[in-house]
């Protein structure tokens, strides 16, 4: 702690400086949050019907449901999607998911898979590719499209890329574009698929997933068989429309959630930074009134001994 008044005048007015920022940088993220919290809720509604009326296709052809988004690949390629922020100051959000995605990384290399790892965010890109289990990985940045167009070329364990767009300023374009990418290389460039992001439940919640889309599970997808259902044209040809619609709206509603999720960590990191900045100021002003006033004594002091001597 400075010990002069000087420095304790200077260390107050830059805590103070700090307050401000932090206090405006809550209140961006507060209305930020607001209107990505509505946007997932309104969102949900429709991907929970979608949901059900392919759990009721895939339950009304039973055994004989078929498509290629369902079927294994042969790929010993894993496909890992990384959605973390563009920015910092947001608490735990981007370590957590640095973590969570070389667990996976872990996982999938001990059975004997190759992972290919894109970033969208370049905060957790800028963790990984410091980390030693991504030594040997080649590193790439690039545009959502040339991922599709340039096949995977994998180091000496694999490859890690940053997609350098800032998707949550349009995230419906970017989640269409990214699951039409996903649907083309399914099966050529990679037999499984892992989204790795934070979840948006509500404001005090926000679990990290590992969620594993493709392929799809047959078993999961399958509900109770409906008693008088009839489909036209036909089943199969429904689920042909409704499967990559479903993988579509399941990409869009994960990137909401994460961006969600995002401004309500940066908003609750904010409100702890603004507190703590708030305490510190308490504590300085504290010990500058103190210092301030030992000052004062000891001019008095020294003024009465002058006195005295006189």
């Amino acid at each position: 702690m400075p010990a002069n008044l000087k420095d304790l005048r200077t260390r107050i007015r830059s805590v103070r400086n700090t307050e401000q920022i932090t206090k405006a940088m809550k209140l961006v993220s507060t209305a930020k949050f607001g209107r990505a919290q509505t946007t997932v809720f309104q969102a949900k509604p429709y991907a929970r019907a979608l949901m059900r009326m392919v759990r009721d296709v895939v339950g009304s052809l039973g055994a004989g449901a078929s498509h290629p988004l369902m079927e294994p690949s042969k790929s010993d390629v894993t496909h890992i999607i990384v959605v973390s922020s563009e920015r910092g100051l947001c608490g735990s959000y981007n370590s957590n998911v640095t973590k969570l995605t070389l667990k996976m990384l872990a996982e999938e290399q001990e059975a004997g898979r190759k992972v290919a790892i894109t970033c969208l965010g370049k905060k957790a890109h800028q963790s990984l590719i410091r980390n030693a289990a991504i030594k040997g990985f080649v590193n790439k940045q690039c545009a959502l499209t040339d991922l599709e167009s340039a096949p995977d070329q994998f180091g000496d364990q694999g490859v890690i890329r940053l997609v350098a767009t800032p998707f949550e300023k349009r995230v419906k374009p970017f989640s269409e574009a990214l699951s039409h990418l996903i649907i083309n290389s399914f099966g050529k460039n990679f037999g499984k698929l892992i989204f790795v992001f934070t979840r948006f439940e509500s404001a005090g919640n926000l679990p990290l997933v590992a969620e594993t889309v493709l392929p799809f599970d047959k078993n999961a997808l399958s509900g109770e068989k409906p008693g008088e259902a009839t489909f036209e044209p036909s089943a199969q040809e429904v689920l042909d429309v409704a499967l990559p619609r479903y993988l579509a709206t399941a990409v869009y509603q994960t990137l909401l959630e994460a961006v969600a999720s995002e401004h309500c960590a940066r908003m609750a990191a904010m409100d702890s930074a603004t507190r703590n900045a708030k305490e510190m100021l308490r504590k300085l002003q504290v010990t500058y009134q103190r210092a301030r006033q030992a000052a004062i004594t000891k001019e008095l002091i020294e003024i009465v001994s002058g006195a005295e001597a006189l």
